[in-house]
């Protein structure tokens, strides 16, 4: 059946304002006491709204941390650097102090060199103490000059007071000479006799005489003439002087 639109609906009752108001504050009073928050809902407000944030403090705080991470990056790379270049710096040996300055010493001449009549240093034969009576006798080592061979020899205090110095290698031989004082030994084995002290060759049975003077060739002569056996000159002569208390040999034949 097909509505009359004529007919009119009857309409809702419309609920009064004093009422409604009542009634939300009857709600009120039956709630529990709740702090009373700007802005929430006990102003009205919705239960989805919050309190906006201060103004300006999000971008304060990007801002320090964009400033940390500045200085962290400068820091990073300052240290980087330092060590890049202390590794690449090529090790430089320290230096040698220089050494003081001295002053300079004067050069000594060179020194001529000794001739055959000057040893390179002196041969001291024997002390005068130790020759001081006659017949007296000591053996030394002579050294050559130039070849620097030690030669055994021997010195005898005359009894005129003068010394005669010779080298015990007999002329022309190996044999050593030897100086007897035995009288006895002299006539019982070298069939001389003698009146004093003699030089003599064991190998071959010479016999030089110190007191006597023999010729060595022309116009020279040597102390220690052959008086009985087979040698052809006599030993071989030895130039020494004195010098204070000491007799020192300075040459050789």
């Amino acid at each position: 059946m097909a509505a009359n639109p004529s007919t009119k609906l009857p309409e809702a009752p419309v609920a009064k304002p004093a009422e409604g108001k009542a009634a939300d504050d009857k709600v009120q009073r039956l709630r529990p006491g709740m702090p009373q928050i700007p802005g929430g809902v006990a102003d009205g407000g919705s239960a989805s709204s919050t309190r906006p944030a201060p103004k300006g403090s999000s971008g304060l705080d990007n801002q320090r941390l964009m400033q940390i991470g500045l200085i962290a990056a400068v820091a990073l790379v300052t240290v980087v650097m330092i060590l890049w270049n202390f590794r690449g710096k090529p090790s430089v040996a320290p230096v040698p102090a220089a050494a003081p300055e001295t002053s300079e010493q004067p050069v000594p001449p060179p020194q001529s060199l000794p001739t055959l009549e000057t040893p390179a240093a002196p041969n001291v034969a024997a002390t005068v103490d130790e020759l001081s009576k006659p017949w007296s006798a000591r053996k030394f080592t002579f050294v050559k000059p130039f070849t620097q061979e030690n030669v055994n020899a021997m010195v005898i205090k005359l009894p005129n007071g003068g010394l005669w110095a010779f080298s015990l290698q007999a002329p022309f031989g190996r044999c050593e000479l030897e100086f007897v004082t035995d009288l006895a030994a002299i006539a019982s084995q070298y069939k001389f006799n003698a009146t004093h002290p003699m030089v003599v060759n064991p190998c071959d049975g010479t016999v030089y005489d110190p007191l006597k003077i023999g010729p060595l060739g022309v116009d020279t002569w040597a102390r220690g003439e052959i008086v009985r056996g087979s040698g052809l000159r006599p030993p071989i002569a030895i130039d020494v002087k004195v010098k204070g208390n000491s007799i020192i040999a300075d040459g050789i034949e």
